[in-house]
């Protein structure tokens, strides 16, 4: 279908200019409202920021142990941008934004290498118009620098590797490709399969490029496939300490236990699970309502391909196996596509845009290959009818002149497309801009002053980390979800924000007064918050049970004097904080206490009849003086037992689960109201 790939000539002036527009275009795409679309910071973007900024504090783990675990390179180098730019979302957004137009220049020059000018062109037309690069390059995740990562890495082993190379050059090319591979295995969980492509594409190759014919007795250190294993060498013995730290502490990488239970399965003899992930993973590629149905960073069930890119990515697919096969410098292709998708294959289509995303250049290639193919035979049949015609070869008449205008008008309207996809329908998608929490960033943008802010995700690594990035340096804050909790502070100024997704518990509003409603999108999930002055805190009303020095228990009771089986029954605490610096354990890697407090409810035998362990005003934020209530909801059983049952509280540290003692005293909890449970 076409001619065999040749090695790139030297490059006119229009097909250098052709290339660098699409990239720019690309780029412009890429950074039209950066910060304002995707609408906000997803808590995973916030832990990178916050993981960025805390490196320049001098907290430098190999890994990083926030959300399910992450390798550290991205933070890494977005710290020096930290430095240089400030903790916001628009410096995370830029390293995102870096990484992606890195990844269309590296495209077009491994295409260019691997099948000619117009197949890589094209390549980076597709990858520049289409909805999944483009989101990726602007999200503030690790894996947002794989696919820049893979395209030069099989940029150089195609250096390397090629005849005409000379040894001294394939040296260097080996060294730099065991440097990529070494900062790809830092980066992100795919490259710990993708790196097997090059010795086994060198190992293909071996016989179309034979050893030199020298008259040395050590020619054989000097072919592609040994320095292919010597750039492996080196790859794996820098990211050694990794994988060396990762062995010893298994628990820190929580994603790989999640992600192979198929494999686990199939080790037991069920395939069911595999095969039916490697189905809807291949579906995901091309059918429409079967794609990533991860809506952070998808349209739901939108596909990799549109319909007609689709098409030319499977005549492409044909096309890179028949390369494959004659041409066996090209078998890269192949390899690079099956052991990029390998890791969706096993786990199914839900957020396949990330998992697969170290083969996002790869699969490009197959719809550039594609329309390469269809135009080579157009340009073949219009020579062939302007002969006919006219006698001589006509651009008037040539269908290859008219197929140009059309892939012309092709790539435009999927840039069309996409941008309308990605701007208006997905951006603007009540569940995205919840996704992205546009609520609390929009709260947070309009802040300048002490605040608490009531969310349903109270606790870092989630809200708190997005503040991080969004309020001005040095703006005290608390936090809590006030439907359960309220953190009172000791400085009279703070306010309090409350969205519409966590009204205030009714207890609370007797020490608040609203102030303002700030009113959104009314399509929003969220799509309201207000702020609130506090006008008193709770006084201590019972004698005070001293909790490490810490904090102390003022006040408890009951919402009602009895209930019955069935109901609802609240128990409200009231603490008050004595020294933070006593609460607890800091851990790594934000340093800070995470305490959590349980109830009991006993019954007549000491056993426990209910409980419940909640805190939903993290410890972290709180200062001396600071008056926090928590209120313990309990469902009592249908058929409970009237009676009274006796209640005890206290504190513990979430993480070690050591409890705070009572001082001058060997207990580690207290007894507050007891329960009253009457006749039905």
């Amino acid at each position: 279908m076409m001619p065999a790939p040749q090695p790139p000539r030297h490059a006119s002036r229009a097909g250098v200019f052709v290339p660098v527009v699409i990239v720019l275009l690309g780029f412009a795409l890429r950074s039209w409202q950066l910060v304002a679309v995707p609408p906000g910071l997803t808590h995973d973007e916030a832990a990178h920021g916050h993981d960025a900024a805390h490196v320049l504090t001098g907290v430098r783990p190999i890994y990083f142990t926030v959300g399910y675990g992450r390798e550290p390179l991205f933070d890494y180098l977005n710290a020096a941008l930290v430095a240089g730019l400030g903790a916001r979302p628009l410096t995370l957004r830029f390293a995102a934004l870096a990484w992606g137009t890195l990844a269309l220049a590296a495209t077009y020059r491994t295409t260019q290498t691997l099948f000619g000018r117009t197949t890589a062109v094209l390549a980076v037309a597709f990858m520049a118009a289409s909805f999944w690069p483009l989101a990726t390059s602007r999200q503030a995740l690790r894996s947002a620098m794989l696919p820049a990562q893979m395209a030069i890495a099989v940029a150089l082993f195609l250096k390397l590797s090629a005849a005409h190379t000379p040894v001294r050059r394939r040296r260097l090319y080996g060294l730099a490709l065991g440097l990529v591979l070494a900062a790809s295995l830092y980066t992100y969980i795919p490259a710990r399969v993708l790196w097997l492509m090059f010795p086994l594409a060198a190992l293909l190759g071996n016989t179309k490029y034979p050893m030199p014919k020298l008259k040395t007795q050590n020619s054989k250190f000097k072919t592609p496939l040994f320095i292919v294993h010597c750039s492996l060498f080196i790859a794996f013995a820098l990211a050694s300490p990794l994988f060396l730290y990762l062995a010893r502490h298994p628990e820190a990488e929580q994603r790989i236990g999640m992600l192979s239970q198929p494999l686990a399965a199939l080790q037991t003899g069920d395939a069911a699970p595999l095969l039916t992930n490697a189905r809807e993973t291949l579906l995901a590629l091309f059918l429409p309502g079967h794609g990533d149905t991860f809506l952070a960073y998808n349209i739901p069930g939108k596909p990799v391909f549109d319909p007609l890119t689709a098409a030319f990515a499977i005549i492409g697919l044909v096309v890179a196996l028949r390369h494959a096969v004659a041409h066996r410098r090209t078998a890269i292709l192949p390899l690079w596509l099956a052991l990029g998708i390998a890791p969706a294959l096993v786990t199914g289509p839900m957020a396949l845009t990330t998992r697969i995303i170290g083969a996002q250049p790869a699969l490009y290639i197959l719809p550039a290959l594609g329309l390469s193919a269809v135009s080579y035979q157009l340009s073949a049949i219009s020579r062939r009818f302007s002969s006919l015609v006219v006698g001589r070869w006509s651009p008037i008449v040539s269908l290859f002149h008219c197929s140009l205008f059309i892939v012309s008008l092709f790539i435009v309207s999927l840039l069309t497309s996409t941008a309308r996809d990605y701007f208006i329908g997905w951006a603007q998608s009540p569940d995205v801009r919840a996704a992205y929490q546009s609520t609390l960033v929009a709260a947070l943008n309009a802040t300048h002053s002490a605040t608490e802010f009531s969310t349903v995700y109270p606790s870092a690594p989630h809200d708190p980390y997005i503040a991080e990035l969004t309020l001005p340096p040095g703006t005290p804050t608390r936090w809590a979800d006030a439907r359960a909790a309220l953190v009172f502070p000791a400085d009279p100024d703070f306010q309090l924000i409350v969205p519409a997704s966590t009204p205030l518990h009714p207890r609370f509003a007797q020490w608040l007064s609203p102030a303002q409603t700030a009113s959104l999108r009314p399509t929003d999930l969220d799509p309201a918050y207000t702020v609130y002055r506090f006008t008193g805190a709770p006084q201590p009303r019972l004698p005070a049970v001293n909790f490490n020095g810490a904090m102390s228990l003022v006040d408890y009771y009951w919402s009602a004097p009895d209930y019955r089986p069935g109901d609802v029954a609240e128990l409200i605490t009231v603490w008050r904080v004595l020294d933070p610096a006593r609460l607890g354990p800091v851990h790594p890697p934000a340093f800070v206490t995470d305490l959590n407090l349980f109830t009991h409810l006993l019954n007549p035998d000491g056993s426990i009849f209910l409980q419940r362990d909640s805190l939903d005003a993290p410890s972290w934020a709180w200062q001396r003086g600071d008056t926090v209530i928590q209120i313990h909801q309990f469902a009592l059983p249908p058929d409970a037992a009237p009676g009274h049952y006796l209640a005890e509280a206290g504190l513990y540290d979430r993480l070690a689960g050591d409890r705070l003692p009572v001082l001058d005293s060997a207990a580690t909890s207290t007894f507050v109201t007891p329960l009253t449970i009457r006749q039905p």
